[in-house]
């Protein structure tokens, strides 16, 4: 790719994360010649400030925890330098990995795309260096993510990297030392997260969230659960409450506090040594010349696409974050769907719900829409929910689980898997099956067939079906009469 003639390949992906690299190597795979372009790292923010530090730091502050109290400060460092290490080598293995490609081209800079000509796609890329060239393609991918959302709170603005400047995950990892007192802007996953690492870590830690409770997507239970863990470990829970400005000079975070009646008490948080803004996300879009090339965003900077991720402008298609997927698994299904779509273009079956997990304490798993959502859909007589709790089973029992749960939530008399809700240690392990069965339409009925090593955890499970049998069974014409009534019927909101 040289010249001053625009380099031709098969397809041009902007954005080497998890959706990008998907598509780029199975493009090439099946003898496409690709061109990917990355204005960042390779990895995206899944290898560099996302998924991998962050699942590494969580590992490792739990030996800084256990190491005698006169080496923790050391050994926190040392975590830090750590995550940092192991996060390093894992992105220079993936850029071994791509540079042995064959067919697949690296194409360094900022991607911005242009008006092609005869059906053709262009893609402008300016490279660090200050040169630019042109690619040509039958079709573009955007797979450019997305970015740390930062609201508009004084004291929170871009500016210089003082010593008390705020943190997002994209910084958050330089840090080489855990603050004395970190806020946590946001009690979602993220948040709690780095809550129970630096914790750990050796942090005074206080997480401020707008919302009831944290983890404010997940079910209420759950959200009970990594609450009242949290506050065991010595962390700061603030719900209902809002900030108002963060004075850096003084290391003073103002908040409100709302309160019954609507009245919202005022208050300030002293000593913040450093504040890390998790409150969410948002489509990086941006600069990418969509609007001139005919690509259509919502309101959030979200690309807007079809059912098989194409965009407004013809031969442009987009996936992952910048279409609003939120997990790294989801860009990666969305890379796998739309290479089979581009060697095959048949049309796609609907996605289906995509599962997500809070790696907290315990983990916190979900697939499906939570109870309350389900409520809104579909009539509560229609919904049959049954919960285990891990003291209940015999793993739980002997590995002194006093929290955590499996919930299922299934059409009543058919007994389709609607939603299932696992706060376990391991939920991220635990909840495949469940993600399997909702998206496939299995029955609790089949699930109660299941054989689980015993005395493995994932009995819950099928305890959880095995209730809705024996609830189910004695009473089939009851439920064949209420399935008849009210199966047509929407929901209160629906």
């Amino acid at each position: 790719m040289s010249g001053d003639e625009p380099a031709r390949v098969h397809t041009i992906v902007v954005g080497a994360g998890s959706a990008g690299l998907t598509v780029a190597v199975g493009l090439t795979g099946l003898g496409r010649d690709v061109a990917l372009v990355e204005a960042g790292e390779v990895g995206g923010d899944c290898t560099n400030v996302g998924c991998i530090p962050s699942k590494t730091l969580i590992t490792l502050a739990r030996a800084v925890a256990a190491a005698a109290p006169e080496a923790r400060a050391d050994a926190a460092r040392a975590a830090l330098a750590e995550t940092r290490r192991r996060r390093d080598a894992l992105r220079a293995h993936e850029e071994a990995w791509l540079a042995g490609m064959p067919r697949l081209t690296l194409v360094r800079g900022h991607a911005r795309l242009l008006r092609g000509s005869r059906g053709a796609c262009e893609v402008e890329v300016s490279a660090p260096d200050g040169s630019v060239r042109r690619l040509v393609a039958g079709r573009v991918v955007l797979a450019t993510g997305s970015r740390p959302v930062v609201p508009p709170i004084p004291g929170l603005e871009a500016g210089a990297r003082d010593e008390r400047a705020p943190l997002t995950n994209a910084t958050l990892f330089d840090l080489e030392a855990p603050p004395a007192h970190l806020v946590v802007l946001g009690g979602g996953a993220i948040g709690c997260e780095m809550a129970f690492a630096f914790a750990r870590l050796g942090s005074r830690v206080t997480i401020v969230e707008m919302a009831d409770r944290v983890l404010p997507g997940a079910e209420a239970a759950a959200s009970s659960v990594v609450h009242a863990r949290l506050e065991a470990l010595g962390v700061s829970v603030l719900v209902d409450t809002k900030a108002l400005e963060f004075e850096r000079a003084a290391g003073r975070l103002r908040v409100a506090h709302a309160r019954a009646g609507g009245q919202a008490k005022v208050a300030s948080i002293d000593a913040v040594d450093r504040l890390l803004v998790a409150v969410g996300r948002r489509a990086a879009s941006d600069a990418l010349g969509l609007s001139e090339a005919g690509v259509k965003v919502d309101a959030r900077g979200a690309v807007i696409i079809d059912g098989a991720y194409r965009t407004t402008a013809a031969g442009v298609y987009a996936i992952g974050d910048v279409v609003g997927a939120a997990h790294t698994h989801v860009a990666n299904a969305h890379g796998r769907r739309l290479v089979r779509f581009l060697t095959v273009p048949l049309p796609l079956l609907p996605e289906g719900d995509h599962p997500s997990v809070a790696f907290v304490e315990p983990e916190v798993g979900q697939i499906g829409p939570t109870l309350a959502q389900l409520r809104r859909r579909w009539p509560d007589a229609l919904l049959a929910v049954h919960k285990v709790m891990l003291s209940d089973t015999d793993r739980g029992r002997t590995s002194g689980l006093d929290d955590g749960f499996v919930q299922v939530v299934a059409m009543r008399l058919t007994g389709r898997l609607l939603a299932a809700t696992v706060v376990a240690p391991d939920a991220s392990e635990m909840l495949p099956l469940l993600s399997w069965a909702q998206r496939r339409r299995v029955s609790l009925w089949q699930l109660a067939r299941l054989e689980v090593a015993y005395p493995a955890l994932s009995a819950a499970i099928k305890q959880a079906a095995d209730a809705f049998v024996f609830a189910s069974v004695p009473r089939l014409a009851a439920e064949f009469g209420t399935y008849l009534r009210w199966r047509w019927r929407r929901g209160p909101r629906g």
